[in-house]
């Protein structure tokens, strides 16, 4: 034990030797070092010498994946497609906000056909396929709905933001957005 003298006696100031410690208590890194040995035990073997082992596991691999329906394909020309019946050219939707919002940009080429989208009364709804939960655009009071409701003009991009609770939808999900008339499905989440 650490021992100070001060005027009013002695006081001990740190922790004197531990009697009766036995185990890890004693020696931290070598106990931390054995942990990790039984984790990389526990893995299995190494790489190699799994690509060398039994193929079955490839076989039925490639066999899930053959039976297994990837994301919808999309038509070549479905973004001539909206850019000719609604004048936008769909950006992206991504994660913000630490997840929990949407972001989802688009870009007006032709303004008169975009009015739509634009429309204050349109409440826009964002589909997450996988779950099949409808997500709406915030309106806080104080700043109104989260999104652009101005007269759009053409080369601007525009944006709204959905809110996303306990970050439900994730990068790599499949979402579908609805804005009145107005639908596109399929977008990948970044």
């Amino acid at each position: 034990m650490n021992i100070h003298h001060s005027r009013n006696g002695v006081r001990s100031i740190g922790p004197g030797p531990r009697k009766g410690l036995t185990g890890w208590h004693k020696r931290p890194l070598a106990s931390l070092l054995a942990g990790g040995l039984v984790v990389i035990a526990a893995l299995g073997p190494a790489p190699q010498a799994r690509a060398a082992g039994d193929s079955t596991q490839d076989k039925v691999v490639a066999t899930m994946a053959a039976v297994t329906p990837g994301p919808a394909a999309h038509h070549p020309r479905e973004k001539t497609f909206m850019k000719r019946q609604w004048g936008v050219e769909v950006l992206y939707v991504r994660q913000t906000a630490a997840g929990y919002m949407l972001e989802f940009r688009y870009k007006v080429l032709d303004a008169d056909k975009a009015k739509p989208l634009f429309e204050r009364q349109t409440k826009p709804l964002l589909t997450h396929e996988e779950t099949g939960a409808r997500l709406i655009v915030p309106t806080p009071a104080k700043t109104g709905a989260l999104r652009n409701s101005n007269l759009p003009l053409a080369g601007h991009t525009y944006w709204m933001f959905f809110a996303n609770p306990g970050r439900l939808v994730q990068p790599g999900d499949h979402v579908d957005i609805d804005i009145g008339a107005f639908r596109v499905a399929g977008l990948v989440v970044q």
